[in-house]
């Protein structure tokens, strides 16, 4: 077990935690408008993977605390209260601090590690899930929301092969972000001493 901090629980690491949870779902919400097209609604989930890398790498370096990993995973795992996200982002969250705890939380490698498959989970569980097991319902949910023609469209799109395509596509997008996340906490953040 790496010990980077040895103080213990702190209440600024919380605070920290959720401002950063919080700008991540902002960054989500921000994203989720992209879903006005059946089209542009597959690019949700990566294009969000891509962004939200520098909240959850944050996170890390500022609080050196792999139990902030956890409550970052769980809190974003809670927006919009949809059961299967909420149960893999704890998992998610679960994963990310025993990875942490093992390697340290500022190993990038294992970061990296943890930030795909926190990703891959979410976007699983929060996008894929709800088409691939509750299809019938969230169809509907679609046709009510954005009309007959949209709901045809996303028809066609909506298969197995489609969710696993779209999930390798997640864990690339993932994988730039973490490299991208850790360029800009080298370069800039530890510069501004924030880290």
């Amino acid at each position: 077990m790496q010990t980077e901090n040895k103080k213990g629980f702190q209440v600024k690491d919380l605070i920290v935690t959720a401002l950063l949870s919080l700008c991540a779902l902002v960054i989500y919400i921000i994203c989720a408008f992209l879903s006005f097209s059946p089209y542009t609604m597959l690019v949700v989930s990566p294009l969000w993977s891509l962004l939200a890398a520098i909240t959850y790498f944050l996170v890390a370096a500022k609080t050196k605390k792999p139990w902030a990993l956890f409550i970052f995973c769980a809190v974003t795992g809670i927006y919009g209260f949809y059961p299967p996200m909420i149960i893999c982002c704890i998992i998610a969250g679960i994963i990310s601090a025993l990875i942490a705890w093992k390697t340290g939380c500022t190993n990038g490698k294992t970061l990296t590690i943890s930030y795909i498959i926190y990703m891959v989970l979410a976007a699983f569980s929060g996008t894929y899930i709800p088409f691939l097991f509750f299809s019938n319902q969230t169809l509907e949910q679609y046709a009510g929301m954005f009309g007959e023609s949209y709901l045809g469209i996303l028809q066609t799109l909506v298969s197995p092969v489609t969710a696993i395509i779209m999930l390798v596509v997640v864990a690339i997008c993932a994988f730039v972000g973490a490299l991208i996340a850790k360029k800009l906490l080298k370069k800039h953040f530890k510069k501004a001493g924030m880290v």
